[in-house]
């Protein structure tokens, strides 16, 4: 009988182990999470921080339109006042008032290089400095346009007072922006023309004041654009522009928003128009613009911190899942020796007493070790993502001050903290469309005009800072003298101005007026003593179509009490008012 030949087993093919497997498995499932959740919030943290860039971008394009808008309105409201004065209106146009006028008007805004007044052919009658006096300017586009309405012209190189005026320290060509209004008698006919000169610089100069304010180092600049979109400012830009280079982005839809290429570098940009009565005839746009490189660099910083943070938790977490797959796969490699015993030495080995429940017991372990590590990691990943939070929430919170910060600086007058003009303004047509809705019950809102009774002689005898300190110490008296409903606000160089809304007629207007009038003359004021204040009231009438009419009667009252003899009340009621 032949001999039995048994055919070896053959070896299994090498397969990857256990540990390697599971450790593969925890691992990359541990990368995949950290990988997701880090990019998750790492997006999330860059699109607002991002977001915020352009919010400061935007936010400077806003101010600094709204602050150049203001302060042309301001100026507009110079001339025109002055073109209503008694003295131009009535009295001859070349006499030593008129120039004594506007000598004064040019000593209290220095941004005037110029202010003239021509009769309706064109003859400088009267001039500040005398500068013109005799010279027509009949074919000047402002005199031209002063004829018929008041006219804020565009920005331009001087002509006839090129050779008069000192030369730019910085080389530049003198460059003016005219005002101008018509004077008329009190039967409307033309009397002559007034008109001004304000300096370039001093347009140019608000909008530095705006940039400068901004983060240092944030790099963001402004620019100043006319209709056609041609460059005003800044001069290097308008001269690159003039000799043919090509400066300003190609745009698509006509307007400088979002990232966009000046001069072959991006930068982030934001454009405002200017919010003004003249915007119809400038048409002038405010750009603010950010280079996209220093714009980014906080989201960049952002990314290099969560890539290394990212790389730290990823080794620990690579470290975990090794230690967690060993664990686990202990006894399985114990069985797997056990075997290898079994195949090796041919004969039983001890096993554990109680195989089922010691496994269970040490997979339990296993499995407690590695909620634990998970435990922990997600832990160290909530501690990321507060940070991050708070980090954005810090940012958030920063951008809301300097919004705030901005806001107060469009609204309030930062010599006395009262409302400016561009406030009260608002709160005029809120009183008018209150007065409107709710006119059936008698109430009205009324308007003073104060002006401190020879001003100019306080700057003049004591200094400037102690006609500061008058101002301001008359505008505490003002909030103390009136309701806490009435808006107080600064009209304008030593005028105030108070609404008075829900007023049941013209007796309450002049007792108010009335109690400020004796508590500024009852007061003592450090270093000047005692001053007076003129008061013009007028109440709103149902025919104003806005708020002008109503200024422009609280005005004409403030200039009877002065002419009356000062520290007055006068009254001025509408056209359709009873007597």
């Amino acid at each position: 009988m032949p001999d039995l030949q048994l055919e070896p087993i053959p070896r299994p093919r090498r397969l990857p182990s256990l540990r390697g497997q599971l450790s593969l498995v925890l691992g990359g499932l541990a990368l995949a999470i950290l990988g997701l959740v880090g990019g998750y919030l790492g997006s999330v943290a860059t699109d607002e921080l991002y977001t915020a860039q352009v919010a400061a971008v935007r936010a400077t394009a806003q101010s600094a339109a709204e602050l150049l808008a203001s302060q042309l309105r301001d100026r507009e409201r110079e001339i025109e006042l002055l073109s209503v004065a008694p003295h131009l209106t009535a009295g001859a146009l070349d006499s030593a008032l008129v120039r004594d006028a506007l000598e004064r008007r040019q000593a209290l805004h220095d941004e005037f290089a110029w202010l003239g007044v021509a009769t309706p052919d064109g003859a400088v009658q009267q001039a500040s400095g005398g500068m013109l006096v005799g010279r027509s300017v009949a074919q000047r586009e402002w005199f031209i346009a002063g004829r018929e309405r008041i006219y804020v012209g565009d920005v331009h190189e001087a002509k006839l007072l090129a050779t008069m005026l000192p030369a730019q320290p910085n080389g530049e060509p003198t460059r003016f922006i005219d005002f101008a209004a018509p004077i008329r008698d009190a039967e409307g006919r033309l009397r002559g023309v007034v008109g001004a000169h304000a300096h370039w610089r001093w347009v140019t100069s608000m909008v530095e004041s705006v940039t400068r304010r901004q983060q240092p180092g944030s790099g963001i600049d402004a620019l100043i654009i006319d209709r056609q979109g041609r460059v005003l400012y800044p001069e290097a830009m308008k001269l690159a522009q003039v000799n043919g280079e090509d400066v300003l982005p190609k745009l698509a839809n006509g307007r400088f928003e979002g990232e966009l290429a000046f001069g072959g570098k991006t930068y982030l940009t934001s454009e405002a128009p200017l919010q003004a009565r003249t915007n119809a005839e400038l048409g002038w746009r405010i750009i603010a613009r950010q280079p996209l490189e220093q714009a980014l660099r906080p989201v960049r910083d952002l990314k290099r911190e969560l890539v290394l943070l990212g790389v730290l938790a990823a080794g620990l977490l690579t470290l975990a899942a090794l230690l967690l797959a060993r664990r686990i796969s202990r006894p399985v490699e114990q069985l797997a020796r056990i075997a290898e015993r079994v195949e090796s030495e041919r004969r039983m080995p001890d096993f554990p007493s109680e195989p089922g429940a010691q496994e269970l017991a040490k997979l339990s372990t296993a499995m407690q070790s590695m909620a634990r590590s998970l435990l922990s990691t997600e832990r160290e990943l909530q501690r990321a993502n507060a940070t991050l939070e708070a980090q954005v929430q810090q940012r958030t919170a920063e951008l809301q001050a300097a919004n705030a910060a901005l806001e107060h600086l469009a609204t309030r007058d930062p010599l006395t903290g009262l409302h400016n003009r561009r406030s009260l303004d608002a709160r005029l047509a809120e009183a008018q469309a209150l007065d409107r809705r709710y006119g059936q019950n008698g109430r009205v809102h009324g308007l003073l005009l104060i002006d401190v009774d020879h001003f100019k002689r306080i700057n003049d005898q004591f200094g400037h800072p102690a006609g500061d300190a008058v101002l301001r110490q008359l505008a505490t008296m003002l909030l103390a003298s009136v309701r806490v409903t009435d808006v107080v606000a600064r009209f304008g160089g030593e005028e105030f101005a108070v609404l008075l809304p829900g007023l049941a007629g013209p007796l309450e207007a002049v007792m108010a007026a009335e109690k400020v009038r004796g508590a500024v003359a009852a007061a003592v004021f450090p270093e000047v003593g005692h001053i007076t204040v003129s008061l013009g009231v007028s109440l709103a009438s149902p025919d104003d179509v806005d708020a002008h009419p109503l200024i422009t009667r609280a005005d004409a009252a403030l200039y009877e009490a002065k002419r009356g003899g000062r520290n007055a009340v006068v009254l001025k009621a509408a056209d359709n008012a009873a007597a």
